[in-house]
């Protein structure tokens, strides 16, 4: 045991003797306030090689595509200094920001991250094409939030990025938000050329409806400070979602009896629309329940304004049929063309949404 501890401490000794080790002068850097009109802010992060041996940096990866690294291919010798070069691409950016460098070295420590933060201020062109609506003097990307498919007692979350650009910080809340969803925004005060995040949740388990759903919050926005300069403002955000069965809960029989929507089309087609006459033209799709449980119609979705859907049954027993009356209002088809669609939804396990196609051509 004790010839074993000898070599132990004896290789100890060899890995320890001309080590390299290099001592980094700084790992983070703030570069703050940026105007993207300026272009590329380039710093630079220094090393010693405090070891007896060469240390060779093997690479330096970017945390993001804003980031660009340049390091020494060759050995550094004991002694000398490193320069790890990083270049920040402020282009597109708007903003607070912090990203990393990770430097990967042959010697202690073997991997170093060099943090590199800042704000950039944007150019109004940037600032329109992110943030193009306004609340005041605050702007946030989108004005809807489309969830797309929800599970029945699922929850799903997006956000909405705010965006203050004003020279005074700004506050804002939200009012009248249904109670299916939480809206919680990640500070109440944006400062200045500054970012805030509203998170925002869906609780498909607090919401009676199936198929799709739609619903509004207000979004107020003032300035901390009032007579700053800056505008007070509200807005009405969109959220749709469409909220489906959990079909992954039923059991074996549930299944084996579920209802089915068989359509007697897979579209609609209207024949010379006069787009100078303002009294609707009406066709009819009939829906056959195959299956055995009730088959529900949970609602019918027409894609744009020129089309109506009227006198649909909500419930269809096995083997019955029910119509759908599909109108369009031929004075606001706006293409020469008409292509557009519905959407069915249902407790049909297979299908619980489905398209129906909505076409014609325009008298000449």
């Amino acid at each position: 045991m004790r010839v074993l501890a000898f070599l132990i401490f004896i290789m100890s000794l060899s890995t320890a003797v001309g080590a390299g080790k290099l001592s980094w002068l700084g790992t983070s850097c703030d570069l703050g306030e940026i105007l993207e009109s300026n272009g590329k802010v380039l710093y630079a992060f220094r090393a010693v090689n405090l070891g007896d041996s060469p240390v060779v940096i093997l690479r330096a990866r970017p945390s993001c595509g804003c980031l660009v690294s340049d390091y020494p291919r060759q050995a550094i010798e004991p002694g000398d200094t490193a320069v790890v070069n990083v270049i920040f691409n402020p282009t597109g950016y708007i903003g607070e920001f912090v990203n990393f460098v990770t430097v990967t070295t042959d010697a202690a420590p073997h991997r170093t991250e060099l943090r590199i933060k800042g704000k950039v201020i944007g150019l109004e062109m940037t600032i329109n094409e992110q943030y193009p609506i306004a609340i005041g003097s605050l702007r946030i990307n989108a004005g809807s939030v489309p969830f797309g498919k929800v599970v029945e007692g699922d929850k799903s979350r997006a956000t909405i990025e705010v965006y203050n650009s004003s020279n005074c910080p700004m506050k804002y809340y939200v009012r009248n938000v249904p109670r299916w969803l939480k809206v919680r925004p990640s500070k109440t005060v944006v400062e200045p050329q500054s970012v805030g995040i509203i998170s925002i949740e869906l609780d498909a388990g607090k919401c009676n409806e199936r198929g799709y759903i739609e619903g509004t919050f207000d979004m107020f926005a003032e300035p901390v400070k009032h007579g700053a300069g800056a505008l007070a403002g509200i807005k009405k955000i969109d959220v749709m979602a469409v909220i489906e069965d959990d079909f992954s809960a039923w059991s074996k029989d549930e299944i084996k009896n579920a209802p089915k929507m068989q359509l007697d089309a897979d579209r609609i087609v209207f024949a010379d629309i006069d787009v100078h006459s303002s009294v609707p033209v009406t066709q009819r799709l009939s829906i056959i329940n195959r299956g055995i449980m009730p088959l529900k119609i949970y609602g019918v979705r027409q894609a744009e304004d020129c089309i109506e859907v009227q006198n649909f049954k909500n419930e269809i027993e096995q083997g019955d049929t029910a119509n759908i009356d599909v109108a369009i209002f031929p004075d606001k088809v706006k293409d020469k063309i008409l292509n557009t669609s519905i959407m069915i939804y249902s407790n049909d396990p297979q299908s619980p949404s489905v398209l129906v196609r909505i076409v014609g051509n325009i008298k000449p």
